[in-house]
């Protein structure tokens, strides 16, 4: 009890810290115009604003006994989950259905502010999804969202130097992207092999995860406890570290995405290491100066032959414990509409997010807009998410602090991870 009680606390510390900037709005009318229509409150973050407000219009217009309205936050995983623990602490209904990261569902669900769903869906109908994105959706072996959208991170490449250089096989290694960095001339106008996110900030937890698992190491072990300094993952870190200022830019360790992907296209690295989604820019002649050179792969691994893991991102939908039970029967009718396999390609061909039903993938509509999404779905298969742990956000921001300190050299990489795994082991 007294650890739930710090654990709430430490929650409610962190959100007194939220300016008005970061409020959210409600996109409907004071009055509930539905007449006897069941009015939800669906809360999501503006990245995704446009194609939800879509999806959201066809549900209302697909029948006559649920009226759903929007609410809209900043496009910040930090701020989502801020406002959403805000409201479960102080028990709050004013909304139904939440979109939430996939990292933060246990801790949801361990605090009890998220309705199990187990009763949702069938065996056969849960088949229907991504492994990973449904296991992410659980806690204690119960099912407490809805796998929504998914995203994985991968590398993206220069089509044309690979070419240029004579290179048919795609290397799959940190030595081989090394190997064709080294054979440019000067005049190439590639100055970095790598460039990645080393901000202390989430993405940066999310790119030393991946390194982790090219080591063969992880956070926690089977059992979650932590295993944060184990050889292996001091020996990914390291690596981490060594690779900046010499194959990959200076300032990695200030760099989140938009940073990071500036320097590629720019056309200054050879490869980045970036989320999907980013294919787009990459190929927009407007915005990249690689446009029509870029392909994509798994990341790289650390030894030939093992298997490339990248972190598995997302959001899920979550119904809040406090509401009533009409309330509740009326939230699960809703979000198994929107992760049905209708409405995940409706979705995913209007936002481009990645779907979690296993069959959008191969749909001939979405691979003629999509096409990377043949090669994408074995990322994706083989993906996997952050530390599932109640304590998550606190987990993070010890992993953020350390791991950063080491990528920057201000601690000694083995001391940097003996003082995360001290911490980790205080969550426990």
């Amino acid at each position: 009890m007294k650890k739930t009680m710090l654990r709430r606390a430490t929650a409610l510390g962190v959100i007194a810290a939220m300016t008005a900037s970061q409020s959210a709005f409600v996109f409907a009318d004071e009055e509930n115009a539905s007449g006897d229509k069941i009015t939800l409150t669906f809360a999501f973050d503006e990245g995704v604003g446009t194609p939800t407000e879509e999806a959201i219009k066809a549900f209302n217009e697909s029948q006559d006994k649920i009226e759903v309205q929007s609410y809209h936050l900043p496009q910040d995983a930090n701020n989502l989950h801020d406002d959403f623990v805000n409201k479960m602490v102080s028990e709050d209904t004013s909304i139904d259905v939440m979109a939430l990261d996939v990292v933060y569902v246990a801790e949801f669900a361990s605090a009890g502010w998220v309705e199990a769903l187990d009763d949702l869906y069938t065996e056969d109908e849960l088949s229907a999804y991504l492994d990973g994105t449904v296991e992410g959706a659980k806690y204690d072996g119960k099912l407490y969202a809805a796998p929504w959208f998914t995203n994985a991170s991968a590398l993206f490449y220069r089509t044309d130097v690979l070419e240029d250089l004579g290179i048919t096989e795609v290397p799959t290694t940190y030595q081989g992207w090394i190997d064709v960095y080294e054979k440019l001339g000067e005049d190439s106008g590639i100055d970095y092999a790598f460039c990645y996110q080393g901000a202390q900030s989430e993405a940066m937890v999310c790119n030393w995860v991946e390194f982790l698992a090219s080591f063969g190491a992880s956070v926690l072990d089977e059992d979650g406890n932590p295993t944060c300094n184990t050889q292996e993952a001091i020996d990914a870190t390291q690596l981490m570290h060594d690779y900046i200022g010499t194959y990959a830019p200076e300032g990695t360790t200030t760099y989140a995405e938009t940073e990071s992907q500036q320097v590629f296209q720019e056309g200054k690295a050879l490869t980045c290491r970036t989320w999907s989604g980013t294919w787009n820019t990459f190929n927009d002649a407007e915005q990249s100066e690689v446009a029509g050179k870029v392909g994509m792969t798994m990341l790289p691994v650390y030894n030939e032959g093992d298997t490339a893991h990248s972190c598995l991102g997302g959001l899920d939908l979550a119904v809040n414990t406090y509401i009533d039970d009409e309330h509740k029967e009326a939230a699960k009718t809703f979000i198994k509409w929107l992760s049905s396999e209708e409405e995940e390609k409706a979705f995913c061909l209007s936002s481009s997010q990645p779907p979690t039903v296993k069959a959008v993938y191969s749909d001939a509509d979405v691979l003629e807009q999509i096409p990377f999404y043949t090669d994408f779905y074995s990322i994706i298969e083989t993906g996997k998410g952050r530390p599932s742990t109640p304590d998550y956000s606190l987990l993070s921001d010890a992993i953020q602090r350390n791991v950063h300190a080491a990528l920057t050299g201000e601690t000694p990489v083995e001391d940097a991870l003996n003082a995360l795994q001290e911490e980790a082991e205080g969550l426990q």
